[in-house]
């Protein structure tokens, strides 16, 4: 855990601090404070541990203190012991998330299957599957479809699109997915939530990171709102993890598109007609 200003506010919020004293500092103060919340709650220390978190830096202090809320509020952290592995750190950033939002973070490992209706053929290392349905990637089998409600680009937010270029095979069942998010959210609530800020379908290109073909390079993927479900974004920070989002989902899911913070919690973004493997 890297004690940024955001976290040591959140501290110092919980500790009770005047207004004015919440600086985002992890000074004298503020490790004062947390020593005496450390004493105060020694029984839910693991004992073995507890002077030498006391003795420490102020990280150690800093990750027992959140060890021990997470538990308050639900978050398995572990063992009270003050070291950030994996376990402490993903209940911190639920706890984290649970603070800033005053909502329980989306389960998303617990979703039941995508259906399936249109038979999306598997995404595997070969891409072999991909190309017998879609064909080799590039533009042979593009269809420009009429976008249900304006698109602005992401990039560009005074570019206006209202036709877009996707694969013939996924074009009826891309257009069926935002006309009900059109009938649903309505234009005013679109925008308020950013299903409009378009990243993106048909581009040839290799996957960001990676040497495979993108599912963009044959029209099957789409990408909306990027500044807000960057690449390596999880749940506790991508946008469309929050539950406003979940119609989005639904209607997306309901014709088998899969979205991969839902089924990978990164790149909340992307959006394709390919199963993952």
């Amino acid at each position: 855990m890297i004690l940024t200003a955001k976290i040591v506010r959140l501290i110092q919020k919980s500790l009770n601090f005047p207004e004015s004293d919440i600086d985002g500092i992890m000074g004298n103060q503020t490790e004062t404070a947390l020593e005496g919340f450390l004493r105060s709650n020694s029984a839910k220390i693991d004992q073995n541990h507890f002077q030498s978190i006391l003795s420490g830096g102020r990280k150690r202090k800093a990750t027992a203190y959140g060890q021990i809320m997470a538990h308050k509020n639900g978050f398995d952290s572990g063992k009270v012991d003050g070291f950030l592995g994996p376990q402490t750190d993903f209940a911190l950033m639920q706890l984290i998330s649970f603070v800033e939002t005053g909502k329980k973070p989306f389960n998303w490992r617990d979703r039941e299957p995508t259906p399936n209706p249109h038979n999306w053929p598997k995404e595997s290392r070969d891409q072999q599957a991909i190309i017998d349905t879609y064909g080799n990637p590039g533009s042979s089998r593009l269809k420009k479809i009429s976008l249900p409600y304006e698109h602005r680009l992401s990039w560009d937010l005074s570019t206006k699109v209202n036709k877009t270029s996707c694969h013939e095979l996924v074009a009826e069942s891309l257009e069926s997915v935002l006309v009900k998010v059109r009938d649903h959210y309505q234009i005013s609530g679109i925008k308020e939530l950013g299903l409009d800020l378009f990243g993106g379908c048909y581009n040839k290109r290799r996957k960001r990171g990676g040497t495979t073909w993108s599912m963009h390079s044959w029209g099957i993927a789409v990408d909306y709102h990027p500044t807000g479900n960057q690449l390596r974004w999880g749940w506790d920070r991508a946008v469309f993890a929050r539950p406003e989002y979940n119609k989005w989902w639904e209607f997306w899911e309901e014709e088998g598109w899969i979205g991969l913070g839902r089924v990978a919690n990164y790149d909340w973004m992307h959006i394709q007609a390919a199963r993952r493997a």
